[in-house]
């Protein structure tokens, strides 16, 4: 299937188009003119940079061809048994030797290790994907017509991934890295279109009626399951390029800001309402991303992650270090269903890096380790973000405390994931069927694949009139974007500085957290991996690059009342430098 281009745009009033003429000069990096067709460029890189990413993808495409040759005729092989031969120790001193952490954090990565890890194991994740397209069935009992059907299927699925990887990265994410040198995307997927038309055509001839052999497609005619194979293997070329050689193209505001991430935890209780046993206050433990400055996190080594008593990954904040003087605006997140207060800690620490206060409370009663989901749920979550708009304003007039005169309390914006979504939207909009948890001190609200059927209908969207950006997952099966982010935007009023709808083309329920840090093995046992990582989904650390940058304009425009920033969730703008991976609106 050609990569979608409709952007669903509505282009501004007059009046924004005095506004974005005013800030151009400060969003140059985002106002090439592209020829038609072609993207922006990606943020400009060195040579040796170049040579890296370079490097890791020659190193990618190779061992995912020596895995998937590997995995020839093995029925649904056990990746936890099962060697694979593409990436070993000369692969890894490569990337050691040729990269350095710097030119890995340029690209993307958090380091060179980590650049290592992703193309190692993206390596293994798809190649036993691909494998699972065709071998995903027995081959016990089968005749040789099936068997032939079979192989030359997957000799046909290497060739047309391999094709669609060097499209879409080499001869396009590569060439957008090129001072001077943009991708004509238009003649790209011209050619992808070809090769996914020759898989359909080649594959109808080598299998016939025996294709249903391969495993089970969508589709009522034969036909119609051969195009929905074809088009996840050209799906799975796609993500597999975007992850080893990741475009960056969202600019630099979809970057870590100037400032160092600090982390602390504050184990808050809220006197007013009970704990789940009834015998106590109510437990707000929460985590605080904020800004921090090169002498306070001077020695201090990175906070890991951790869940239930395990080491989960490195995190690019350090731990009760100074705040940066200052004051800076307060953005609270709320997790979703039985999350936890850290399953989206790359949005708290990117705000943080940028200027942002973020704190992220537990939600007692509803959390991985606590989980109640009942009414009491639904009032007890918005009454946390009042609660904690409560708390910091004391600590920001308390003397001696860590966050004494570090806040800007007009300036409050909540977010929040699923269930957390839900969260943001009642202390943003006014009675519905379980009360009113407005509050008025919030002034711009970012849903991240929000839960809006679970309790709203269309007459409480109206009551929500300040600033709002939705962002959602065209495959999310959790909460579907047609009836849960498209019903919620639809009904919102028009007439704030930003009512918007962002669509992540390929992004499920979880691309919105941090699950994808997680070993796969383990976060397949803690539930999430089907709804957030590759290869099925948009590659995750893409994904949040795009959340990142509409979070971020999107509180810089309506907290900070910057006019560039505003300027950059125009429609046309966000059309322009990825018209593939995500589809904007607005209002």
């Amino acid at each position: 299937m050609t990569p979608r281009r409709d952007t669903h745009t509505q282009l501004r009033s007059s009046a924004f188009g005095l506004l974005l003429l005013f800030a151009v000069v400060s969003i140059m990096p985002y106002l090439v003119s592209p020829a038609l067709g072609q993207g922006l460029p990606a943020e400009l890189i060195d040579k040796d940079t170049l040579k890296c990413l370079k490097l890791a993808g020659k190193i990618g495409e190779t061992c995912l061809k020596k895995n998937t040759k590997a995995l020839t005729d093995l029925v649904a092989p056990d990746p936890i048994s099962v060697a694979l031969p593409g990436f070993g120790d000369k692969e890894t001193l490569k990337l050691l030797t040729k990269c350095t952490d710097a030119q890995a954090e340029a690209l993307g990565f958090r380091s060179r290790i980590d650049l290592i890890d992703r193309v190692e194991s993206g390596c293994e994740l798809f190649a036993f994907d691909l494998n699972a397209l065709v071998y995903s069935v027995d081959q016990v009992g089968l005749t040789p017509d099936q068997e032939k059907c079979r192989l030359k299927t997957y000799k046909q699925l290497t060739k047309v991934q391999k094709n669609t990887t060097k499209l879409w990265g080499k001869k396009c994410t590569l060439t957008d890295y090129k001072p001077g040198k943009v991708c004509d995307r238009i003649k790209r997927d011209e050619k992808i279109t070809k090769a996914e038309s020759k898989l359909r055509a080649n594959t109808e001839k080598f299998c016939g009626p025996d294709f249903d052999v391969l495993g089970t497609f969508a589709g009522i005619t034969l036909q119609d399951r051969i195009a929905t194979f074809a088009e996840i293997v050209v799906t799975r070329g796609r993500h597999w390029a975007e992850r080893i050689y990741p475009p960056n193209n969202a600019g630099p505001t979809s970057k870590f800001g100037a400032f160092n991430v600090g982390l602390t935890t504050l184990a808050l209780e809220d006197a007013s309402r009970l704990n789940v046993p009834g015998t106590g206050p109510r437990p707000v433990t929460t985590e605080v991303y904020y800004p921090a400055t090169d002498a306070a996190i001077a020695g201090v080594p990175r906070d890991v992650a951790q869940l239930l008593g395990l080491n989960l990954f490195q995190i690019p904040a350090y731990r009760d270090v100074d705040v940066a003087p200052g004051s800076h605006p307060l953005i609270v997140f709320s997790h979703g269903n039985q999350g936890t207060r850290i399953q989206s800690f790359f949005f708290g620490a990117q705000l943080a890096s940028q200027g942002f206060i973020v704190v992220s409370p537990d939600h007692h009663g509803n959390t991985f380790t606590d989980t109640a989901l009942d009414l009491a749920t639904f009032s007890n979550r918005p009454l946390d973000v009042s609660f904690l708009i409560d708390e910091f304003t004391t600590l920001n007039a308390t003397p001696g405390n860590a966050f004494e005169n570090t806040l800007d309390l007009s300036k409050v914006g909540v977010s929040g994931h699923s269930l957390g979504g839900y969260t943001t939207l009642a202390v943003a909009g006014g009675t519905f069927a379980l009360g009113n948890f407005q509050d008025v001190r919030v002034k711009a609200i970012f849903p991240q694949a929000p839960a809006t059927a679970l309790a709203f209908d269309a007459s409480f969207f109206p009551t929500i009139t300040i600033p709002t950006l939705i962002v959602g997952g065209t495959i999310d099966e959790t909460t579907p974007f047609v009836s849960d982010q498209q019903f919620a935007f639809d009904n919102l009023p028009a007439g704030a500085s930003v009512v918007g709808l962002a669509e992540l083309v390929n992004a499920g329920h979880f691309t919105f957290s941090s699950f994808c840090e997680i070993d796969p093995v383990l976060l397949a046992f803690l539930g999430g991996f089907e709804e957030a990582c590759e290869p099925r989904h948009l590659p995750w650390r893409h994904a949040q690059d795009l959340t990142m940058y509409l979070a971020h304009n999107f509180f810089d425009a309506t907290l900070n009342g910057n006019p560039a920033a505003l300027a950059r969730l125009d429609p046309v703008i966000v059309a322009g430098f990825d018209a593939e991976d995500l589809l904007y609106q607005s209002k």
